[in-house]
């Protein structure tokens, strides 16, 4: 390493000490002005979702769901009751 680059070394050092030690403060500066969040816009009508028809019934997620688990179940065939799963089979 070069002789000349240890002074800047040691500066760049103190730099993350320097913020570490700044963040331990208990006591924050306060900005002069206020700060408001941010601005949302309104949605534009084409990014908005269409309105409910009528034919569509607040039952009508409940009536998927049981229509999918009885799909489901006709997938996976249930497990024979002659036998619990802890038990050892031989051959």
């Amino acid at each position: 390493m070069r002789p000349s680059n240890k002074p800047a070394r040691r500066a760049m050092m103190l730099v993350p000490l320097t913020l570490f030690v700044a963040s331990c403060s208990p006591v924050l500066p306060r900005s002069s002005t206020p700060v408001s969040g941010p601005a949302i816009p309104a949605l534009s009508q084409a990014a908005r979702q269409p309105a409910i028809p009528s034919y569509c019934l607040p039952t009508c997620s409940g009536a998927l769901t049981l229509e999918r688990e009885s799909w489901r179940n006709t997938l996976t065939p249930a497990a024979s009751p002659d036998r619990p799963v802890s038990a050892v089979t031989t051959r």
